[in-house]
């Protein structure tokens, strides 16, 4: 109750007063003359309507919840009219609340984008429906029915309208919608039976025409509220098939006896009967098959287009879209259950529900690599994967792999940059660390030493003299200490000596387990001088690194490294080794270290490590994207 506001808690009252006094009214009317099922069927459907516009104006302030109301209000106002006397005016207000205000409410349920394209069909149901009930409350019966006609006409176009010029959610929203219609269509026949029904029949044909119109309130409620709370369109065509079903099997064993009897002249006897109902049987699954396919042509546009689907997929890709949204478009092609997207045991995406259903699946390649895999959830009573379905799978595996392709890339940047920012943060951290920590006491230390020395230069000229000797001692530290920060930034020997001559330079002092020199043979005939700084500095620490590991693991003392310039342009670096490992590899901070370094400035690791030795090469863009 907190979440209502004073002026939809007097609705709530208001209403359940109205539905009181319809409810007294039903029950005064209980000992005269009046249709005891016409007054059932507006209570029942009035309550409905109540329940659901209250509970919607509460969640969503459209106008659905408030005509819901409307029509709960003159549903109720019906009995209490009858028992006054006003039997016209009762029957010209259920007939605006069954042709004007219900309907209305399920309209409103969506807002189309043109909305004055469905403004003169939502004006002529209102003009027509009102016309209606005024015929109703005049007594005009050949008129009413015209009219009631002409106004469930006026609907269906309103409706269809609807249905075409919304997308997504506002299609699913509209296709609950027509689902509520469907579903309330049997109440009219069944309400016609008791109208001419007397007695407890009749209540109970209006208690189930009742409960066949609350689908018109509970669909608007379910579309405002929760238009995914079940697939609506797999409900509408399982109950479509079952209703359909049912009406054949039944037509095509009263037709057998029919014909039966035509020619005999007699009742089929129960053998007859029994035969009659295995060959029903028999041809039901196949019947089925052929009547789902059918409903879905109708219902759903037919079989899955390949071109159309693949069409309707790349707007979705080019419009960069997520992947539920691939999902949704490409589920409601096929008209299938559920769709999934999975790389490897990771659900990505899904649309609909696969349930325990049978599936079928398709693996997504970009290239050589495999990307993921695409998942069709299939009837549970028709197993099998359709040939139209098996084309669009085939045609749109390829752009949706590239586009999941091309999403793991970005994610994979992502990460990258991410990594790359966090080491440059890294790096700019240990400098203030090094400056403030390190050379920031020494430089305060001389600055502090200077002002002593000056002081002391003519009272005590040999302590002056001892503070200047220690100034320069400080001087020279400092002087080591920047050294040491710019050598960290950038290897001192890559300006002195190149990237050829520094790694030969370093890796000189390199010992092998068993204290031996570790001989590199170093293949570089080409230019390497004009090498971009990055291209320098990772080709540098990835070639130290793999000689290091070399040196420490390999159990060889020889080693050879090779720096070559190839088309792209790329520094290709490769060094290699014909030592053995007695365990497998893996990768550890010097690995992982490489690989990083490299792959920062565009480039690809390789490693291969193998019994007769192992090989370490890396391929690196000279140049850099900006």
């Amino acid at each position: 109750m907190a979440r209502l506001r004073r002026s939809s808690l007097v609705g709530v009252l208001a209403t359940a007063v109205a539905g009181g006094a319809g409810a007294a009214a039903v029950w005064t009317a209980a000992v005269t003359t009046v249709p005891l099922w016409a007054l059932i069927w507006q209570l029942t459907v009035g309550l409905g309507c109540a329940v659901a516009g209250h509970v919607s104006t509460v969640v969503d302030r459209r106008a659905t919840g408030y005509l819901l109301i409307l029509a709960a209000l003159s549903l109720f106002a019906g009995p209490v009219m009858v028992v006054a006397g006003q039997s016209g005016l009762a029957r010209g207000l259920w007939v605006s609340a069954v042709l004007v205000t219900i309907p209305l409410a399920l309209l409103r349920v969506v807002q189309p984008r043109r909305a004055a394209a469905t403004r003169w069909v939502d004006t002529s149901i209102v003009v027509v429906g009102l016309a209606t009930a005024v015929a109703g409350a005049a007594g005009l019966p050949l008129a009413g029915v015209l009219l009631g006609m002409a106004s469930a006409a006026m609907v269906a176009v309103a409706t269809g309208l609807r249905f075409e010029m919304t997308a997504g959610e506002d299609r699913r929203r509209v296709l609950w919608v027509i689902l509520g219609f469907l579903l309330a269509v049997p109440s009219g026949p069944v309400a016609l039976v008791a109208a001419n029904t007397t007695g407890g029949l009749a209540v109970v044909l209006a208690g189930v025409a009742a409960i066949s119109s609350l689908s018109l309130p509970i669909a608007a409620g379910v579309a405002l509220l929760a238009p995914r709370i079940v697939d609506v369109r797999a409900v509408m065509q399982r109950s479509t098939v079952a209703a359909l079903m049912v009406a054949l099997a039944a037509a095509t064993y009263i037709e057998a006896e029919a014909a039966f009897v035509t020619v005999t002249g007699d009742l089929p006897p129960i053998g007859i009967r029994v035969l009659i109902v295995v060959g029903v049987a028999a041809g039901f699954h196949p019947v089925m098959r052929w009547v789902r396919a059918s409903v879905n042509e109708m219902l759903f546009g037919g079989r899955a287009d390949p071109v159309h689907t693949l069409t309707l997929l790349g707007s979705r890709l080019a419009a960069g879209s997520s992947p539920p949204d691939w999902l949704d478009t490409l589920r409601l092609a096929l008209a299938a259950p559920g769709v999934a997207l999975r790389t490897g045991e990771q659900v990505i995406a899904t649309s609909g529900d696969l349930g325990d259903a049978p599936t079928a699946h398709t693996d997504l390649r970009a290239g050589a690599a495999h990307v993921g895999e695409l998942t069709v959830a299939l009837a549970t009573d028709d197993p099998r994967l359709a040939r139209a379905t098996e084309a669009v799978l085939s045609l749109v595996s390829v752009p949706l792999a590239q586009a999941l392709h091309a999403a793991h890339l970005t994610e994979d940047l992502r990460v990258s940059r991410g990594q790359a920012v966090t080491a440059l943060e890294e790096e700019r951290r240990r400098m203030r660390r090094d400056l403030h920590d390190g050379l920031g006491p020494t430089l305060t230390g001389i600055a502090y030493s200077a002002d002593a020395a000056a002081n002391l230069l003519h009272s005590n000229p040999s302590q002056a003299l001892e503070i200047l000797h220690a100034l320069r001692g400080e001087a020279r530290d400092a002087i080591a200490e920047i050294r040491r920060i710019v050598y960290g930034l950038r290897p001192r020997a890559l300006d002195e000596l190149g990237l050829v001559g520094a790694v030969q330079q370093q890796v000189s002092r390199l010992r092998t387990a068993d204290g031996h020199f570790l001989t590199v043979a170093v293949d570089a005939t080409q230019d390497m001088s004009k090498l971009p700084a990055a291209v320098e500095v990772a080709a540098y620490r990835m070639a130290v690194e793999a000689l290091t590991n070399v040196a420490r693991h390999s159990g060889v003392a020889e080693a050879s490294a090779s720096f070559t310039l190839a088309d792209g342009p790329v520094l290709r670096v490769t060094v290699q080794d014909r030592g053995h490992s007695v365990s497998a590899w893996t990768p550890g901070i010097g690995i992982a270290s490489m690989r990083e370094r490299v792959e920062q400035v565009g480039g690809t690791l390789r490693i291969h490590a193998g019994t007769h030795g192992a090989t370490v090469s890396a391929e690196i863009p000279i140049h850099l994207p900006a």
